[in-house]
């Protein structure tokens, strides 16, 4: 099998000193508003087999909508994708989460998901980042495809269609303006919010920043170059690139929440032979009534997630309360295992049992 020289770079101990990786910005903009999207922060992903980043960003993708899935099942996921095959990977461990398996990957862990249409016209930068805004003023976390400073720019033999590049694959979680959230327009001070899989730092970046040619001669012209510093100031294709929204979950007639725990910053990498950690969730629902009653459902696996009502037969913890506000925070005193998937949702106690 082909692997050519591109995600494989960020592989390997990660240099990461603790500072602020420059020209990054770790501090947020003085913006008027702003959307954070809860559940994905910054962490580092397992540095093997090509790199982890799109399985990372993957899952920290998912903690917006109330599930955990270790790195090493989000690969795992796509076992049965169609070719082309050429990343790393193979039908019993899952591949290299690329352009064109990325869809295929959220599907079968349960995601609801918007991708960009690589197949518009070029240059799609303009398009690409009202496409950013639109879904992350809306509170769906972005898998993003940028380059890198002194990366290659060449992808594995068909994984990335329509004549595009991609280095490394990234979450993005936040938008902050000085203009109304509800203006769609994109302004270049709009700031978006994203980790570089390779620390612990948030990095902040001007909406017109973020697009440059293949050359890296523009936006990225002082970027750091080189694994442990291009991927804390990347860009994006201006002519072709790609991307995954995720939605929510695949489960009508209940209401999605948020997860955070200690895990998704540093997960023992079971490939190596790393113990699995235990780990414990906070779990937030939001878009609740007052005084009305609803149950939290805990599901042990991606496969008992039931695509809708009746919930309770699947779940593995059923939790019942009665809302004090708009918003119900939960610590599970439950605990998992960091090499394992699972699923929290909500829905009102008068509808859970439905058919």
């Amino acid at each position: 099998m082909l692997h050519l020289l591109t995600l494989g770079l960020h592989e390997g101990p990660h240099p990461y000193d603790g500072r602020c990786v420059s020209p990054g910005q770790c501090t947020p903009p003085p913006a008027k508003y702003s959307k954070v999207i809860a559940g994905p922060q910054p962490g580092q992903q397992w540095n093997i087999n090509g790199g982890f980043c799109g399985a990372f960003s993957t899952q920290h993708a998912a903690l917006a909508f109330g599930a955990w899935v270790s790195q090493d099942l989000v690969r795992k996921a796509n076992r049965n994708s169609a070719p082309p095959h050429t990343m790393h990977g193979d039908s019993t461990e899952g591949y290299e989460v690329m352009p064109t398996n990325v869809a295929d990957t959220a599907k079968n862990l349960k995601l609801t998901y918007d991708e960009w249409d690589y197949t518009q016209p070029s240059p799609q930068a303009p398009a690409y980042k009202a496409w950013l805004k639109k879904h992350l003023v809306a509170g769906h976390p972005i898998v993003w495809f940028p380059l890198c400073k002194g990366d290659p720019h060449h992808c594995y033999p068909g994984s990335c269609p329509n004549g595009g590049a991609a280095d490394h694959v990234e979450p993005m979680w936040g938008i902050f303006s000085n203009h109304s959230l509800d203006d769609p327009k994109v302004y270049d001070d709009d700031y978006i919010l994203h980790a570089s899989d390779q620390d612990y730092q948030p990095y902040y970046r001007p909406m017109s920043t973020l697009e440059d040619s293949k050359s890296m001669d523009g936006n990225c012209a002082h970027a750091g170059a080189g694994f442990g510093r291009n991927e804390m100031y990347p860009c994006f294709d201006e002519s072709v690139t790609y991307g995954l929204a995720v939605t929510g979950l695949a489960v009508s007639g209940a209401i999605p929440v948020s997860v955070q725990t200690s895990g998704a910053v540093e997960e023992p990498n079971v490939r190596q032979g790393a113990r699995p950690a235990t780990l414990y969730a906070n779990v937030t629902v939001t878009g609740l009534t007052a005084g009305s009653q609803y149950v939290l459902y805990r599901y042990g696996s991606t496969e008992s997630l039931p695509a809708g009502p009746p919930f309770a037969p699947a779940a593995e913890a059923s939790t019942p309360f009665t809302a004090a506000g708009d918003t119900h925070s939960y610590a599970d005193p439950k605990p998992f295992m960091s090499d394992s998937a699972v699923y929290w949702l909500a829905a009102p106690a008068t509808t859970v049992e439905a058919a």
